[in-house]
């Protein structure tokens, strides 16, 4: 794969991770997650692999709305969810503009790859620093004994299964970078075995930290972070709360990219920066769209944002399949 075709493999999986991080609580035991995600990754694969293809296939101008919508529509989820989190941990100290403000007005700066590959590239290994960190702080508090030995069940291993299968609209977004036959379908195995492992991970230490309540722990990493021997999360949690906004702003920046490639008629150039015209509809559209949902239940939008990106794949899966058939039958 050439290099170009990876520049935005750093924000897709910045835009991955970030989702194990601000989750508000665990979906599985350890045991089960390592399990599931031997079949979980090579789907998850197949499934952007089939997209792509499909997606090449079909340009239908209503495909194209439907996922500039599923787009804004997780857009509008990721904020609300990262306002919600705040406010359960910092009560009254984030208003939802503020955190609007915070996170959009930024992605100014990220609407040509260039920068938002480096920016991604940063925000990763930031995230890898303050994991580590995590880690450390929390590391005479993990206990072997906390790990589950019960048998695994079906139920345990379909729930893990169920979790991973979240489909993201980052497993689909490779289909509408330039030159997408020059990316193989190793980007995607990679991308979903990183986020993968990272998920199962982090359940691993959760488990080992909290043991059989794991489960029950609202926002576990944050709160295993602030029971940790380093004092650093509690004395610069300000500076963990701008690395939460750094994440969602690559997230954003990427998803309007996208939203441009798809409705806006992007320059061919995989450079090509989106138009300030563009991003003050996008601002103002955002913020109008958080104002309105935000009584919104994430605990039921989040799993219906992920039932929605299936049903969209599925419809483009059947769009390539016709569009394919049709030009075997012209040419009979």
């Amino acid at each position: 794969m050439k290099r170009e075709s990876m520049s935005l493999f750093a924000a897709l999986l910045v835009s991955l991770l970030v989702n194990v991080l601000l989750r508000s609580q665990t979906a599985y035991h350890t045991r089960a997650g390592l399990a599931a995600a031997v079949f979980c990754v090579p789907i998850l694969a197949a499934v952007g692999w089939l997209f792509a293809h499909c997606w090449r296939l079909t340009a239908d101008p209503v495909l194209k709305l439907l996922f500039g919508a599923l787009l804004v529509y997780t857009s509008v989820l990721e904020l609300l969810r990262l306002w919600q989190l705040a406010g359960r941990l910092y009560p009254g100290a984030v208003t939802l503009t503020s955190i609007c403000l915070l996170v959009v007005l930024p992605v100014v700066y990220l609407r040509r790859v260039s920068a938002l590959s480096q920016t991604a590239h940063a925000a990763l290994c930031l995230l890898v620093v303050a994991t580590a960190v995590m880690l450390v702080s929390v590391l005479p508090r993990l206990r072997v004994t906390n790990l589950q030995i019960a048998p695994l069940t079906q139920g345990d291993l379909l729930a893990a299964a169920k979790d991973q299968l979240t489909l993201y609209p980052e497993y689909l977004l490779p289909a509408l970078w330039p030159e997408q036959d020059k990316r193989g379908r190793h980007t995607l195995l990679r991308l979903a075995a990183w986020a993968l492992s990272f998920d199962v991970g982090m359940h691993f230490v959760l488990e080992l930290f909290y043991g059989a309540a794991m489960p029950l722990r609202v926002d576990p990493v944050h709160a295993a972070a602030r029971c940790g021997a380093l004092s650093i999360f509690n004395r610069l949690e300000w500076l963990q709360f701008i690395l939460w906004v750094m994440a969602v702003t690559v997230k954003l920046a990427l998803y309007l990219y996208a939203l441009v490639r798809l409705l806006g008629g992007q320059s061919k150039a995989e450079n090509s920066a989106a138009g300030l015209d563009r991003f003050l509809l996008y601002v103002g559209g955002i913020w109008l769209l958080c104002a309105v949902l935000r009584k919104t239940d994430l605990d039921t939008a989040l799993p219906l944002r992920s039932a929605l990106t299936w049903g969209f794949a599925v419809l483009t899966w059947i769009g390539g399949a016709a569009a394919c058939l049709y030009k075997k039958l012209r040419r009979a």
